[in-house]
């Protein structure tokens, strides 16, 4: 049950960090135009989306 409380835990703090560092990201990007400003959010979003999907960075 510990384990399942951790991985919400982590969710609920990696999910609002993983946003904060794609809009930040975007931001800087606003020079280029708006749909490369969404391009970029999207890129980075899914990035460290799919890191925290990987099973291998759970156990170390």
């Amino acid at each position: 049950m510990e384990l399942i409380q951790i991985i919400i835990l982590v969710l609920i703090i990696y999910i609002p960090v993983i946003v904060l560092i794609s809009l930040i990201r975007a931001l800087f990007s606003t020079r280029k135009g708006k749909a490369y400003a969404k391009e970029k959010f999207k890129d980075i979003f899914l990035h460290f989306f799919l890191e925290l999907l990987n099973p291998f960075n759970w156990f170390l």
